[in-house]
This record gives C-alpha cells, structure tokens and sequence, in this order.
C-alpha cells in the first residue's frame, strides 16, 4: 500500500472481502438503490418509465413481435435479480466486510443503477460532456462516474481471488 492508501476493496481470502468506503459514500449506494428499487415497485415500469429501458433490453431493433417474446421469456427473472441485487446492496452497504456472492451481487445492483442513471444521463460512447463546476448535472455526472469506478474495483477484486 504506497502512501498508506487502501485499496477500495481488499481481498480477506477467497471468499471474503474488506470494503474500504467513508460513511457519507456507503450512505448514497443505499439511497441511489433505494431510489431504483421504488422504481421498479411497478410491474408495468419498463413499459411506462424511460429510465428504466436499459435495465430490461429490448430484444431486436425493429421486431415487436420478437420483443414480445423475449419480454414474456425473461422479464420475470431480470425483474427479479434486479430487486434482488439492488435489496442486497441497499441492506448491506454500511458491511465493512462483505463474503463473495454479496460482492457479486453488488456488481449487479451497481450496475443496475448505473444503466437508470445512464438512460437519465443520455451516456452515449462520445464519452462524458463538458460540464461547469455550477452545471445541475454535475452531481449526478459525478456519481456515475463513482458508480463506474465502484464497479470496476469489485470486478478487479473479485478477478484477483479466482
């Protein structure tokens, strides 16, 4: 550890894993998946709300029937591991030790949060805009930015102990 810093999650072993967030960060995981969760309360959410369409993909561009086959296969399930995933992450985000298949679920439940707030953010792979330090969509730039990182660190623990 070169100048004291911890990695973000630590390996304990195979199996366990030290989680190394500040209180005020453990506490916006919680609410952004609170946030998406409540979002998903309604069955028909995908149908209505926009920012959840990158959570349940569509199947082909230009085919509704297939779409409509592909929705009736897996929506259930995805619907499912979402609230799942994203229950999992809100109830053990304060955790300062987490055992794999939690961190595995956390790499989904982040995720999920960062397709809502991706849809919200209109990310798209010309990369991130130009944004001033007074712009409202600083934060939440900011946070998905954190999100992604997040992400990355738990599949790079989680690669380092197979």
């Amino acid at each position: 550890m070169a100048f004291g810093f911890k990695r973000t999650i630590q390996s304990k072993g195979p199996d366990r894993f030290i989680i190394n967030l500040r209180d005020d960060l453990r506490e916006v995981i919680a609410a952004v998946c609170d946030d998406v969760l409540a979002a998903l309360d309604d069955e028909n959410a995908p149908e209505r709300d926009p920012m959840l369409r990158r959570v349940f993909p569509v199947a082909h561009a230009s085919d509704e029937s297939v779409n409509e086959a592909y929705r009736d296969l897996v929506h259930s399930d995805l619907l499912r591991t979402r609230r799942e995933a994203l229950e999992r992450v809100s109830a053990t985000a304060r955790d300062t030790e987490l055992d794999r298949a939690t961190l595995e679920t956390w790499m989904i439940g982040l995720n999920t949060v960062r397709l809502v707030l991706g849809t919200r953010l209109d990310v798209s792979e010309d990369g991130f805009p130009q944004l001033e330090p007074d712009d409202p969509e600083l934060p939440a730039w900011a946070l998905y930015e954190f999100l992604g990182v997040l992400v990355g660190t738990v599949v790079d623990a989680l690669a380092r102990t197979v």
